[in-house]
């Protein structure tokens, strides 16, 4: 049907001015924007990414900056009854006036403001003026009037958690000190008469064929099916003419005004409903029978329905919204057991192992991250990885509508933080007024994605309540006591509230870590938030206690929620901020893109427990990729094998992304390039993974089985020394259950590890392979007895050549071949970036492997290269090479 819209539009994007007085600045900048793009356009300062230039921007921070822009409005739009100025989002304290006329402030960057103006427009050059204050001024005003600071990140521009910005950008422990200003969001003048939509809000009522939670046999997994699904469109109005309840006295106005919802499947088969609108609450049911579901992708399509919703008076559209849903139920289920309680997610029934990691800001600049594309890239790179669930932290934002939108249609699940992180807040009748606005708006605004998995108050903020506590207010008891009830209040009271008032079929957490809450019915404190016996659990004893990586053995958390290791970005990365003449570890610009405290001494003391450090910076660099992937492969590994009875249900490491070029825990580099742990990621994350359990006497075998039917596999092992050597050898076949791990088999090894000398120089090598795709491998495995440096390891004598691929396909395909055992086998190429379909693998002797490149791009975008040319450019190394340069 065609959509005319009564409601009228006009977007002020685009072109704006911007000022400096002090500086006698005068330049051209983009709404959505920066400060920082304008002035990096502008050619007035140099990269802040690039060297130590982010010290030299404190200006721009200190600072007030002004946007202005001129406008016209049609006729048409002026005859509104109601004329409102929407800004979606400004970073961060702002004043705005209209025709030199004060209309309001601004205060908050997560939520939107909306101005009446009908008053103030005219038909022609009407004069916006948005007047941004320095935001680490308004902090240190914020902590004189207080008389106090509040905890912040280490090494952060103090008083961010008085302010409702995002708290990364005052510098955090993987970030640069670079607080962004600027208009960050659209502005937008809409019209309207006596009615628009509030909002929408969709409700789904499942009806299975059995009780999910009352499956006692795995097996029975395959059989659950969705029977119907009762939808319910709520739909709220924003009216001059309508009350909240129907008995209102009679108006003429209100009669013929009509709520129509049509429903569009994945197939375009239509589903409608009308109703007359009687107030500003209206509520419409439809039964979809047999649906297709949305699911996470390995359980299946992450199918989306459309929802259309029209006002309509005489058949003329006077508003409408459209809405992309997908047909699913999510729970997060807490049960009592024999370790404490569950912590997992139920998606249509089924119980999902949550596979992912935890998602920071794209870019210090936000908007212009979101114009280099690096949600998509990001979001599609975490999907090839072979994740489920991306976690949105709380020191960064509530994410653009482009984050959902693609998780929804990928197949992810989301959990979100609201934006607090590991500080103290204050609890003032502004302060919350402020935020409740913000989180009503944002849990409206997000809550019909299919994504969504559930709502979390904060990021670690009841972990280290009591020792920020014990450190600000060391000597004041009564603050103490003031400032866990204000914690309480806003996080264990009102967030829930809001939750229960606005979405109600979202499932609420307190905090991450936590087991519950501060409070618990009863009025008992709970001492440890961080318990691995009950909610989720971040664990950093790796890494940051300096533990080894056996130290996650010892961890069996009910949902790992956070946990991380280390390592340098690719060469070409590093390149993008450093000259060649300080590649070192500890040269000033190499350290300062670590903005961990002794972040690069700590990187090269794990590898010094592993492997031989080379004396070349390039493989260090290397090497550092490679000892985070065996980190996070060992505790991953470990959790998932502890999926049954629910007693380990996710793991999500710390962190998918970077803001700008560092060193940090991300997988992906700014550029999106991959570290080796991506790599690690997509084998580790694979929804049938083996894995071995390894110690002096024995060897257990694992598979995990994520999907939600049952398979039969082959998992064939060897063990052999260092020179290739065949020492044991054997097979497991059997049937694996959906959403169970299985110990295949044991072996003892006690007598081929007798010998130290002779252990240190032993690997196990595993292969599993699908009965029901003809034995194809499906994974590759191995796994050493001690690090490997202790290994003699002979040089594997790697070959390779280039297959054939189709006319005119672009990707690259090779063979990779060996004569002895090869550990860590990478590609690499200094004239292009691509991703490969595996790297960082081992190889036992005598192996190939058809590897594929594909995505394929110059990293000089301006120079055509030939295929001959990329060809040329591939070498392929592997440990061996790296600790002998």
């Amino acid at each position: 049907m065609t959509i005319m819209k009564k409601k009228g539009k006009i977007s002020l994007n685009g072109e704006w001015s911007l000022k400096n007085e002090v500086r006698s600045i005068n330049i051209l900048a983009s709404v959505p924007g920066s400060v920082y793009e304008a002035l990096l356009e502008n050619n007035l300062i140099e990269d802040p990414f690039y060297g130590m230039h982010e010290h030299e921007m404190s200006w721009i921070y200190e600072s007030d900056w002004q946007y202005e822009k001129t406008f016209d409005v049609s006729d048409d739009l002026l005859k509104y009854e109601n004329l409102i100025l929407r800004f979606n989002g400004i970073d961060t304290i702002s004043e705005i006036e209209l025709n030199n006329i004060h209309i309001g402030t601004t205060s908050n960057m997560f939520r939107s403001y909306e101005f009446d103006v009908k008053d103030y427009i005219k038909n022609t050059g009407n004069r916006i003026k948005v007047i941004i204050h320095s935001p680490t001024q308004r902090a240190r005003e914020e902590i004189e009037k207080y008389g106090h600071r509040l905890k912040e990140a280490p090494d952060a521009i103090p008083g961010v958690p008085f302010l409702r910005k995002a708290q990364y950008s005052f510098g955090w422990d993987w970030g640069p000190k670079l607080p962004d200003i600027g208009i960050w969001k659209p502005i937008e003048l809409i019209g309207f008469d006596k009615i628009r939509i509030d909002s929408v809000y969709i409700i789904q009522n499942f009806t299975y064929n059995k009780d999910p939670l009352k499956i006692a046999n795995p097996k029975d997994i395959e059989d659950i099916k969705v029977e119907l699904v009762n939808l319910q469109i709520q739909i709220e109005l924003d009216s001059s003419i309508f009350s909240m309840n129907s008995n209102q006295d009679v108006n003429p106005e209100v009669n013929g005004y009509f709520a129509n919802v049509i429903i569009i499947s994945p197939e375009e088969e239509e589903i409608s409903q009308e109703v007359e609108i009687k107030n500003k609450s209206i509520s419409l049911e439809i039964n979809i029978k047999k649906p297709q579901l949305w699911w996470i992708y390995e359980l299946g399509k992450p199918y989306l329905y459309e929802i259309q919703v029209f006002i309509k008076k005489n058949d003329v559209i006077i508003d409408s919204q459209t809405h992309k849903i997908g047909i699913r139920e999510i729970r997060l289920v807490r049960n009592e057991d024999k370790w404490g309680e569950t912590f997992y997610f139920l998606l249509n029934g089924v119980p999902i192992f949550a596979k992912g990691a935890n998602w920071i800001p794209v870019d210090s600049f936000i908007p212009r991250g979101k114009r280099l594309g690096l949600y998509s890239m990001n979001l599609k790179y975490a999907k090839k990885a072979n994740m489920n669930m991306i976690r949105v932290w709380g020191g960064g934002i509530y994410e653009d509508d482009l984050f959902y939108d693609l998780c929804d249609e990928l197949g992810l699940l989301v959990w979100q933080d609201f934006p607090f992180a590991c500080a103290l807040y204050p609890y003032t009748s502004e302060f919350i007024d402020n935020f409740k606005e913000e989180a009503i708006q944002n849990i409206k605004r997000l809550r019909n994605h299919a994504s969504l998995a559930f709502w979390c108050g904060n990021n670690e903020n009841e972990w280290l309540m009591e020792l920020y506590l014990s450190n600000i207010f060391k000597s004041d008891s009564n603050k103490r006591r003031q400032y866990k009830k204000d914690y309480m209040e806003l996080f264990e009271k009102l967030l829930p509230e809001l939750i229960n008032e606005y979405d109600p079929q979202h499932d609420y957490w307190p905090s991450s870590p936590s087991n519950g809450g501060i409070f618990r019915e009863g009025g008992r404190d709970l001492l440890n938030p961080n318990s691995p016996d009950r909610g989720d659990s971040h664990y950093w004893m790796v890494w940051h206690a300096g533990k080894r990586f056996s130290a996650y053995r010892k961890f069996n958390s009910r949902f790992m929620s956070e946990f991380g290791f280390e390592s340098f970005p690719s060469m070409k990365t590093i390149s993008s901020f450093c000259p060649s003449d300080q590649f070192d570890l500890y040269s000033p610009i190499m350290e300062n893109h670590q903005k961990n405290a002794a972040g690069n001494k700590k990187i090269l003391r794990y590898m010094k427990k592993r492997f031989i450090i080379p004396k070349k910076f390039e493989n260090q660099v290397i090497l550092s990729e490679i000892t985070q992937g065996e980190a996070i492969e060992y505790g991953v590994e470990h959790w998932r094998r502890n999926r049954n009875k629910f007693h380990c249900m996710g793991a999500l490491y710390w962190q998918l992304n970077d803001c700008w070029p560092v060193v940090s825990w991300s997988s992906l580099d700014y550029f999106g390039r991959w570290k080796a742990l991506h790599y690690f990621s997509k084998r580790i994350y694979q929804p049938i993974f083996p894995s071995v359990k390894e110690d002096k006497e024995s060897i257990d075998f694992w598979i995990t089985n994520d999907l939600r039917t049952s398979c039969e596999f082959i998992l064939n092992w060897k063990i052999m020394n260092s020179a290739g050597m065949v020492l044991k050898h054997g097979s497991f076949n059997s049937e694996i259950f959906p959403c169970t791990s299985l110990k295949a088999g044991t072996i003892t090894v006690s007598e081929i590890n007798r010998d130290e000398i002779k252990r240190q120089n032993n690997v196990v090598f595993f292969k599993l392979k699908y009965i029901q795709n003809g034995e194809k491998i499906i994974s590759h495995g191995f796994r050493l007895f001690d690090a490997p440096k202790k290994f003699n390891l002979l040089n594997p004598e790697l070959s390779y050549n280039f297959e054939d691929v189709s006319l005119g396909e672009s990707n690259i395909k090779l063979k990779i071949q060996n004569k002895n055992i090869a550990f860590y086998v990478f590609i690499d190429s200094g004239l292009v970036d691509f991703i490969a379909s595996d790297n960082f693998f081992s190889m036992e002797p005598n192996e190939s492997r058809i590897i594929t490149l594909c995505n394929i791009k110059p990293i000089n975008h301006e120079k055509k290269l030939s295929k001959q040319e990329i060809r040329d450019s591939i070498i392929i190394r592997s440990l061996f090479d790296l600790i002998r340069n």
